[in-house]
C-alpha cells in the first residue's frame, strides 16, 4: 500500500473516532440537560423533593463536565500530533438517570 492511501485510511480513522466521542459526548449533554430541566421544573413548581434537588445538583456537575468533555474534543485537531496520534481527552463517566425516557424507551422495544 502506498504511504498516501495509508495516511488517507488513517486520517479517515482518526475522523471517524473524532465524529463518534462528539456524537456520543452531545447525546449525553442533551440527556443529562434533559433531566435538569425536567427537575428544575419541580423544583420551579415547588413541587421536587429534597432527593430531586440533590439529583440536580450533581447532574449539573455531570453536564458541565460532559460539556469541557466535548470542547477538548473541538481541540484535538488543533494538537501537533494530529493526525499521527491524537491525544484523545479523558471520556467522563456516564450518570445513571434512572427517569431517562431514552433508556427506559429502549427497555421495552
Amino acid at each position: 500500500m502506498k504511504a498516501s492511501t495509508v495516511a488517507a485510511a488513517h486520517l479517515l480513522e482518526v475522523k471517524t473516532e473524532l465524529a463518534v466521542r462528539n456524537a456520543k459526548a452531545a447525546a449525553q449533554i442533551t440527556r443529562i440537560q434533559d433531566r435538569v430541566n425536567t427537575l428544575g421544573y419541580g423544583i420551579d413548581s415547588g413541587d421536587a423533593t429534597v432527593e430531586d434537588e440533590a439529583e440536580q445538583t450533581a447532574l449539573v456537575v455531570s453536564l458541565a463536565v460532559w460539556k469541557a468533555y466535548k470542547f477538548a474534543l473541538g481541540k484535538v485537531t488543533k494538537q501537533p500530533t494530529w493526525p499521527a496520534t491524537p491525544v484523545w481527552p479523558v471520556e467522563p463517566a456516564v450518570p445513571d438517570i434512572v427517569a431517562d425516557p431514552e433508556a427506559i424507551a429502549a427497555d421495552v422495544m
